[in-house]
């Protein structure tokens, strides 16, 4: 549940800040702000089409703290940004790392449950996935108007740290060779035309 709501924290903490960007970066179209999101869109569509055949192919942890590592290179180099350029490419490496623990939260409780057990740890997964977009905008507003917007990529980052080290702690990979789930992703994502 942590996992999956580092997408939503990294959206919707950052709604309250669009009107400052603005401002801040002296942008020559207000609509400019509306790209903060989008590229984190598009990274993380792109990314999901890499993170979900590849945690097939090498199993699930390896792609977990990829997109884990990804993600906190893209929210230092947000949090640096000097100029909105940068922040933009901050916020796509964002969306391209994110996908990595989006794809293999997903992917675990489908290898580590089956059934009714299954269908209990995916609605408590999903409950914090639903709660954290209605908190997150109140969360980021409160940064926000106490330490500029920049302090938004600072927590995304320590929260980042925070999932690693619970990372860290999972049990070995849940994708056993035998039963066809890893190695064979990788052939059939490059194999398979209509993928590229």
């Amino acid at each position: 549940a942590m996992m999956m709501s580092i997408v939503a924290i990294s959206i919707d903490a950052m709604l309250p800040a669009l009107g400052l960007l603005h401002k801040d970066f002296v942008l020559s179209h207000p609509n400019q702000v509306q790209l903060v999101i989008m590229l984190i869109f598009a990274g993380m569509a792109i990314g999901q089409l890499i993170a979900g055949p590849m945690s097939d192919a090498k199993g699930r942890k390896p792609i977990l703290y990829a997109g884990l590592a990804l993600y906190l290179v893209g929210s230092v180099m947000c949090y640096q940004a000097s100029n909105f350029d940068h922040l933009l490419i901050g916020r796509f490496i964002q969306g391209l790392g994110v996908a990595g623990p989006y794809v293999t939260a997903i992917s675990v409780v489908r290898d580590k449950f089956s059934g009714s057990n299954m269908a209990q740890v995916m609605s408590l997964v999903m409950m914090i996935f639903i709660l954290v977009p209605a908190i997150a905008p109140s969360l980021g507003e409160e940064i926000i108007h106490r330490f500029g917007f920049h302090t938004l990529f600072a927590m995304t980052t320590v929260y980042t740290g925070v999932s690693i080290v619970l990372a860290l702690r999972l049990p070995p990979g849940t994708v056993p060779r035998s039963e066809g789930g890893a190695g064979e992703g990788h052939p059939v994502m490059v194999g398979d035309h209509r993928t590229a």
